[in-house]
């Protein structure tokens, strides 16, 4: 009896070492992408818009197709549209030549941002980390969230901090719209990448991981596409990626 309760113990201790470890290097990965990421668009910048035009660069045209298609059918009238990892603002600028909206853009790059501001599409421009501090959004207030190129960037942990706030500042019945780098089956979801401008993280989730997060959150699926190219290189390389639209329930 007193084996089996030391083996118990043994069993819980390790299974806690191995929980308190993966809670570590979780952290350390968020740190490092926080920093490499920050310095990646800090030194792009100035070149971006030319580059993902050069590359075919498809996500902000598909996620803003996406959303203008959802708002229109619900007869949204000048909707307030939180776009998250604004960048330079290539999706927010579609949505906001397609309809009559109000756009609150948040980034955390002083530089991504600039370029934003000189297109003057939003109401409010935000410096935040997205994947970490708390939206400077209020609850509930806003009929749509949408996200282009920043799902690759979010570790684990940042993705569940997105979902979180996404449901806070959604009020009922509010849009999500994002595109994310589908997993491949038996790939490694978290890679190192030698960027043009710095070596960051490429992040991947599996259909499961975001169904699960999308239901975990409180989101009825309305879309989920199938891989279109998010990019094509010069070399005639290329990436997938895949669209979710949802509905917060």
């Amino acid at each position: 009896m007193q084996a089996g309760v030391q083996n118990w113990n043994f069993a819980l201790a390790l299974n806690e070492e191995r929980f308190n470890v993966g809670i570590m290097w979780n952290a350390l990965l968020s740190l490092y992408q926080r920093y490499a990421a920050q310095r990646m668009f800090r030194r792009w910048a100035i070149s971006y818009d030319e580059d993902v035009a050069e590359n075919a660069y498809s996500a902000p045209d598909m996620v803003a197709q996406a959303a203008i298609k959802y708002m229109a059918a619900a007869e949204l009238q000048n909707p307030r549209i939180a776009d998250i990892g604004i960048g330079t603002g290539l999706l927010a600028l579609q949505i906001y030549d397609a309809l009559p909206c109000r756009i609150t853009g948040l980034d955390f790059t002083d530089d991504m941002m600039a370029q934003c501001a000189a297109r003057d599409i939003t109401e409010l421009l935000i410096k935040c980390d997205a994947g970490k501090d708390i939206w400077p959004i209020e609850n509930g207030s806003q009929d749509a969230v949408v996200a282009a190129g920043l799902f690759e960037y979010l570790t684990p942990d940042m993705v569940q901090h997105f979902f979180n706030e996404s449901a806070r500042v959604l009020h009922k019945n509010g849009l999500l719209v994002f595109a994310y780098l589908p997993a491949m089956d038996g790939a490694k979801k978290i890679n190192l990448w030698p960027g043009k401008t710095g070596t960051y993280l490429t992040c991947s989730y599996s259909e499961d991981d975001i169904k699960s997060a999308l239901s975990k959150h409180g989101f009825t699926l309305l879309e989920h596409s199938a891989p279109f190219k998010g990019s094509v290189f010069k070399d005639k390389t290329s990436y997938d990626y895949r669209l979710i639209a949802a509905r917060k329930t």
